[in-house]
């Protein structure tokens, strides 16, 4: 009985730092049109980096505080779009709007 409240405990802690921690998190978000022309959307930041798979188009990743570079990874016959100097700050959701792809 004392182990298992003993691991509650440890559960409960563990859940309510990772609540903390994601509600001080920032996020990037967007829509690119035409939502079929994109395969992945990435976010570099020095050694992170994290991507995400758009749903009609539209995405969000969560992010660290700081300056993040984006990259739309587009499907032939479009370009790949690269958005530098993306500012994220805790807690906040910065949104790019409509990123339009060109062919």
């Amino acid at each position: 009985m004392k182990n298992g409240v003993t691991l509650s405990a440890i559960i409960l802690v563990i859940a309510a730092l990772h609540s903390f921690r994601d509600s001080a998190a920032g996020s990037i978000g967007g829509t690119v049109i035409p939502a079929d022309g994109v395969t992945y959307i990435w976010a570099v930041q020095n050694r992170d980096t994290i991507k995400t798979v758009p749903v009609n188009g539209q995405f969000s990743l969560p992010a660290a505080n700081g300056l993040w570079k984006v990259v739309v990874d587009a499907k032939d016959p479009y370009k790949d779009v690269l958005i530098e100097n993306v500012q994220v700050l805790d807690g906040k959701e910065t949104n790019l709007g409509e990123i339009r792809l060109q062919r």
